[in-house]
């Protein structure tokens, strides 16, 4: 280290840099410890994976679906604190914590019966808990506890289902009833064994005995698949002892080979229930959704058991858009602290000193320069009085301004064709004495290859991550969910989030409440707000980054996908939204495209509605979504075990403990880069990360 206090350079602006910003300038004497902390960025906004901007009329346009599980024990405390801190007027839009997350406890799995899909709605008890006042007890007692209820629930669902003899149905209540009391005594007492035995002994009989009964009974089919997902889950747990000898150990096994030895049912494995937690982190080999999914089975474990204990409610959704909610906050508190943002700067690559013992420079193009009479970029506008991210630069703050403004090139792309305006570099002992390394797995092998030349495991790390390309599609139109035939019933102000298995673009949302913080004209209001996500499946090789159409060709296969998917599958899902249903003639399957609100072009019929909607390729290496395959975890390195002295690692793709794609794991990252770096927070307090007392998690 050259000097008493050092400088600090995160390069990466995603959740991990700004969560590693965040914990090392958390203590109002950082300054005291440090010199300075710059974060260093490609084009012009903040958030990676998170990153949203305002489109033609305001729209919030995404990269995906996103939103917070309850049990995001890390992230949903973090920005709490961000929303403290940050301490807006009463009478600004999302002023605080509480009006810029929404409780949720609904959500919709679809099952396929005799070919044909089957909406299964579900609910979850809420609690007491909020992330500033949360107790924190052990993580597998939080996820057992939250396994109890389900297990009640299911109880609770036999005993009121018909169609299944009246002495079985007691029996089968009486025992969940009776393992759910043993679990919570020997949870107590520290034991578990007479719980384990219990579902081995008594549960798999009865449950094998009642599920060719149940078959014909939805009700019952489906609490006996809940009853049996749960005890699996708890069993194995048990008898693998994951509380004492943590998840790690079991990765090298796929996760529906550990639930098959642990005695799940084959109608449980192959569950929407079991699945959910495959396809949620996307799970399929080569992203190839035509192939049976593989996911390490301790991940899987452990993130279907953190599910369970959750705070409040089970999902926590954003009031507006990633960008909104998230990102634009970090980032005011954070330059609030005096973190310094270089925006335009595109890291290029990382070179060692001599003896290949630490990080020597970091090679930096400048995309765009800032005009002589400015300081620092500033790179937020408001809409409807919110701080939010454009879709484009803010080109009056630039001096290649005016020129960007007529070419528009997307200095988010790793294939754009706009030119270097200037070179920095970055140099050890000048610019930095400690460097995060906070982009994603997917741009090592372009930024790094000296390191992964001088280390092996960095060259096992990249080998066993897989990062996958993803696509996403928004859409607006002019019915709500309910005008359009939605099977089953809404609370008042209830949205949908639903897991269709209908891949590739799998995942489903309904964000009417958003249009509330979009600006479009009274007269085009959309009425509903549809997201989707998936998989670009099967995944392809990139070309060269010189191939400047690539992104073009990507954009133009996610937007026939688009169209594809939703002219045969919308119908499935939303009968009155058909062809047929809205004009009374016509294809009874397709979606109809005149639904879709077009208002730069009211005229434009059929497909070319579509063309004012907004799709997305995540294809460049920092958006790509990272797996957790079997046998991976073991090569995933830890936030300081980077091999370089002056080198720390952040990103979901390091070793969290939690070793899933999610902004939990992201935090959680963040979180132990400032632990590398400072020796804060303390390991102990970042919930979920195995510390030597409790490998389980803290």
């Amino acid at each position: 280290m050259s000097k008493e206090k050092p400088k600090v350079a995160i390069l990466g602006g995603g959740i991990a840099g700004l969560t590693t910003a965040f914990a090392l300038t958390r203590s109002s004497d950082w300054r005291e410890r440090l010199d300075s902390v710059t974060l260093y960025q490609m084009g012009w906004r903040l958030g990676g994976k998170c990153a949203s901007s305002r489109g033609p009329h305001g729209r919030i346009q995404e990269h995906g679906i996103h939103g917070f599980l309850g049990s995001y024990w890390n992230a949903l405390p973090l920005f709490a604190e961000v929303y403290a801190e940050l301490a807006r007027s009463p009478a600004s839009p999302l002023a605080t914590f509480e009006e810029a997350f929404r409780r949720d406890d609904f959500g919709i799995l679809w099952e396929s019966i005799d070919g044909r899909p089957l909406a299964w709605p579900q609910r979850f008890p809420s609690n007491i808990q909020t992330p500033s006042r949360a107790s924190h007890p052990p993580a597998f007692e939080r996820a057992v506890a939250g396994l109890l209820d389900g297990l009640a629930s299911a109880a609770l669902h036999l005993d009121m289902a018909g169609g299944v003899d009246r002495t079985q149905k007691t029996g089968l209540v009486a025992l969940v009833r009776r393992v759910a009391e043993f679990l919570a005594a020997d949870l107590a007492r520290g034991g578990a064994h007479p719980a384990a035995d219990l579902i081995t002994r008594a549960w798999r009989p009865l449950r094998d005995a009642v599920f060719d009964l149940a078959s014909e009974v939805t009700e019952v089919r489906r609490a006996l698949i809940t009853a049996d997902f749960t005890l699996t889950l708890i069993k194995g747990a048990l008898d693998d002892e994951v509380q004492r000898l943590g998840y790690d150990r079991l990765d090298g096994e796929n996760y529906s080979d550990w639930l098959a030895r642990h005695g799940a049912h084959v109608e449980t494995i192959r569950s929407p229930l079991a699945l959910n937690y495959i396809n949620m982190t996307y799970q399929y080999p080569g992203a190839d959704t035509s192939r049976p999914p593989q996911m390490a089975a301790g991940v899987y474990l452990h993130w279907a058991l953190q599910a369970f204990g959750y705070v409040g409610d089970f999902i926590w959704r954003f009031s507006a858009g990633s960008g909104e909610t998230l990102i634009a906050p970090l980032y005011e508190v954070l330059k609030r602290r005096g973190v310094r943002f270089e925006f335009f700067h595109k890291v290029e690559r990382l070179t060692l000193d001599p003896p290949g013992k630490g990080i020597q420079t970091v090679d930096i193009a400048i995309q765009a320069r800032l005009k002589p009479d400015l300081e620092t970029y500033s790179p937020l506008i408001e809409v409807k009085g919110l701080p939010s991210w454009p879709g484009e630069p803010v080109y009056d703050q630039l001096l290649e301004g005016e020129t960007m403004r007529r070419s528009k090139p997307d200095l988010e792309s790793w294939w754009t064709p706009w030119p270097t305006q200037g070179r920095r570099t970055l140099r050890a002992g000048e610019d930095f004495d400690h460097l995060v390394f906070a982009i994603s797995v997917g741009a090592i092998p372009h930024l790094c290859q000296e390191l992964l030349a001088a280390d092996p495991r960095w060259r096992a790390m990249v080998e066993a991550l897989p990062a996958l390309q993803t696509q996403a599609m928004q859409i607006w139109i002019d019915k709500t969910v309910e005008e359009l035939g939605w099977p089953g019933s809404l609370r008042a102000g209830e949205s949908v989030l639903t897991t269709t298995f209908i891949n590739p673009l799998n995942g489903h949302g309904e964000f009417s409440d958003l249009i509330t913080f979009e600006d479009w004209p009274i007269e085009a209001t959309p009425r509903g707000l549809w997201y989707f996500c998936g998989l670009m499946s099967p995944d392809e090789a990139p070309p060269p980054f010189a191939d400047h159409d690539y992104p073009a060709r990507q954009s133009a296969r996610v937007k026939a996908q688009s169209i594809q998917y939703l002219q045969a599958t919308m119908g499935t899902l939303v009968p009155k939204s058909t062809v047929q249903a809205q004009t009374g003639t016509g294809d009874p399957f397709g979606f109809d495209l005149h639904l879709l609100v077009a208002p730069t072009d009211p005229a434009a019929s059929g497909v070319t509605r579509f063309d004012s909607q907004f799709w997305r390729a995540n294809i460049d290496p920092t958006e790509r979504y990272v797996a957790s395959p079997p046998g991976s975890t073991c090569h995933r390195l830890k936030a300081w075990e980077s091999g370089f002295a002056n080198l720390t690692l952040a990103g979901d793709w390091i070793y969290t403990g939690l070793n899933v794609g999610s902004v939990e794991a992201t935090v959680m990252s963040g979180l132990l880069a400032s632990f590398a770096v400072s020796g804060s927070p303390p390991l102990e307090t970042i919930a979920g990360y195995p510390t030597r007392e409790h490998p389980a998690g803290a």
